[in-house]
C-alpha cells in the first residue's frame, strides 16, 4: 500500500513551485528508508522483498515522472548504489587460485592487485527465511534498470549529480552480472561522456565539465583491469573511443591528464596483471593468459591510434611530453623483453605509429623530434642486444623464459627502424651517420642469424 501511495503522489503534483520540491524530497526520503538497510547483519528474505518492492516503485516513478524531478537525485543514487557489492568490505585472502572458493582480482588505485574472495554486502545466512544469492542479484538487476532510465535523460543532470551518476555506474560495472557490468562500462558510461562533452561547448562551463570528464575516464580506467575479459575490453574500448572522438577539442591540461593519469597507467596496470599470471606457483588456465594478452594488445593498438592522431597536434605541446615519451618507450622495451611473445609485434607497431607521427612535426618541435628519435633508437639498440644475449645455445626453448622474437615481431622491429630512418631524413634532410648505420648492420645481422632461425624451431 505504501509503495502505491508513493507512486501516485508524483503524478498529481503541480509542475512548479516549492510544494513540488518538498513533496518529491519527502517521497524519495520515505522510499529510501525502505530500500537502504540500516543494519545489513540481520537481513531476512522479508527485508530483501521489501527492498525489491521499493526499487520497483522507484523504477516506476522514474518512468512516469523522472523528467519532472527537481530534487532528490542524491537520494536516488544512494538507493541504487546500496544494492551493489562494495569493494570496501571485500576481504583479502592468501589462498591460491583454483581452490573451491570464488576469487577475483581487485585492482587498487596504485595499479597493484590482490587476490580477493567475492564478498556480499552482507553475510548470507542459510536457513528458513533467509535470502538467497539469487534474490540479491534480482535487486541489482532492478536497480540497474532504474539507472539506465536515469542515463537516458542524463543531459538534464547538474555537474554534482553527474558525478554521482558516474560513481554509481562504476559500482555497477564491478558487479558479478557480466551483462550489467559490460553495459555500465561500455555503453552507459559512453553515453554520459557524450553528454558531458556536449556541455563543454559553453566556454564558461568548459573547465568544470572537463574536470568531470576526467573523473569519468578515471572511473572507466578502474574497469580496464576487471578480471572478466568482456568487461575489461569493453572499458578499454570506451576509454580510447571517447579520447579519440573528442581529442581535437581537449585543452593542453586535459591532454596532460589523459596521458599521465590514464594512458600510461593503463599500460602499467595491464602489465602488473599479466606478470602476476607468470609468477611461480600461479594456477590458471591458458585461456586466462591469452585473454589478458589480448587486452594488452587492444590497449597498445589504441595507444598507437592516439599517437597517430594527436601526437603532433596536441601531445607534443605538453611540458610533460619528453618524460611521457620516455616512459612510453621504456614500457615498449619491457613488454618485448618480459611479456609473452604474442604481444611483442603490437608493442613495436605502437612505437612505430608514434615515430611516424613525429615526421609531421615542424618548426620548434624539431628539437623534441630529435630527442624522441634518439630515445627510440636507444630502445631499439638495447632490444637488439639483449634479445641476442639472452639466447643460450642448447637451451630448451619450450621451457625457457628467454623466448626469441617471432618472425612477426622481427618484421615489426625492422619496420620501426625504417620509420625512424625516414622520420630522421624528413626532419634533418640527411641519412644517419656512419657509426649508427654500422651498429644497425650488426644488430640486424645478429638477429637474423640467431633469432629467426630459433623462432622457426618453436
Amino acid at each position: 500500500m505504501l509503495d502505491e501511495i508513493l507512486l501516485l503522489i508524483p503524478r498529481h503534483l503541480p509542475n512548479s513551485g516549492s510544494l513540488q520540491s518538498e513533496v518529491q524530497h519527502r517521497v524519495l526520503d520515505v522510499l529510501s528508508h525502505q530500500v537502504i538497510l540500516v543494519s545489513a547483519n540481520q537481513q531476512t528474505s522479508t527485508d530483501v522483498e521489501l527492498r525489491r518492492m521499493g526499487l520497483e516503485t522507484l523504477h516506476q516513478i522514474l518512468q512516469a515522472a523522472g523528467h519532472t524531478l527537481v530534487v532528490g537525485w542524491e537520494i536516488i543514487f544512494k538507493m541504487l548504489e546500496s544494492v551493489c557489492w562494495q569493494h570496501s568490505i571485500i576481504s583479502a585472502v592468501t589462498s591460491k587460485v583454483g581452490q573451491s572458493e570464488s576469487t577475483e582480482s581487485f585492482a587498487q588505485g596504485n595499479g597493484s592487485t590482490t587476490r580477493l574472495v567475492k564478498a556480499k554486502p552482507f553475510p548470507l545466512q542459510i536457513g528458513l527465511g533467509n535470502p538467497t544469492e539469487k534474490s540479491y542479484n534480482a535487486l541489482v538487476k532492478i536497480a540497474f534498470q532504474s539507472l539506465t532510465l536515469v542515463c537516458d535523460s542524463v543531459s538534464s543532470l547538474s555537474p554534482e549529480h553527474l558525478r554521482l551518476c558516474i560513481g554509481t555506474l562504476g559500482q555497477f560495472g564491478r558487479q558479478t552480472d557480466t551483462n550489467i557490468a559490460l553495459t555500465a562500462a561500455a555503453s552507459l558510461l559512453w553515453s554520459v561522456s557524450d553528454a558531458i562533452q556536449s556541455k563543454r561547448k559553453n566556454v564558461d562551463d568548459e573547465p568544470q565539465y572537463s574536470a568531470l570528464w576526467m573523473f569519468l575516464l578515471l572511473e572507466v580506467l578502474g574497469l580496464c583491469t576487471d578480471p572478466r575479459a568482456e568487461v575489461r575490453d569493453g572499458a578499454i574500448q570506451t576509454l580510447f573511443r571517447t579520447m579519440q572522438l573528442y581529442g581535437a577539442t581537449l585543452s593542453a591540461e586535459t591532454w596532460d591528464q589523459c596521458i599521465r593519469q590514464i594512458t600510461l597507467p593503463l599500460l602499467q596496470s595491464l602489465t602488473v596483471e599479466i606478470r602476476k599470471l607468470a609468477e611461480p606457483g600461479a594456477r590458471h588456465d591458458r585461456g586466462m593468459t591469452q585473454a589478458w594478452d589480448e587486452s594488452k594488445i587492444l590497449a597498445l593498438t589504441s595507444v598507437g591510434s592516439i599517437f597517430s592522431d594527436f601526437l603532433v597536434s596536441k601531445i607534443m605541446f605538453l611540458d610533460s611530453f619528453t618524460k611521457s615519451w620516455d616512459v612510453f618507450v621504456g614500457h615498449v622495451e619491457d613488454t618485448v623483453l618480459f611479456e609473452n611473445r604474442i604481444i611483442s609485434p603490437h608493442a613495436f607497431r605502437c612505437l612505430e605509429r608514434g615515430v611516424k607521427a613525429l615526421a609531421n612535426a615542424e618548426g620548434v618541435f624539431k628539437v623534441r623530434v630529435t630527442e624522441s628519435l634518439e630515445r627510440a633508437w636507444q630502445a631499439i639498440d638495447r632490444l637488439g642486444k639483449l634479445v641476442m644475449e639472452r639466447l643460450v645455445p642448447g637451451e630448451d626453448l619450450d621451457s625457457s623464459p628467454n623466448q626469441p622474437l617471432t618472425q612477426e615481431a622481427l618484421i615489426a622491429y625492422v619496420e620501426v627502424i625504417q620509420s625512424m630512418r625516414n622520420t630522421s631524413k624528413n626532419i634533418h634532410g640527411k641519412e644517419w651517420d656512419l657509426s649508427r648505420l654500422e651498429r644497425l648492420m650488426v644488430i640486424l645481422r645478429g638477429m637474423s642469424v640467431k633469432v629467426v632461425s630459433l623462432s622457426f624451431l618453436l
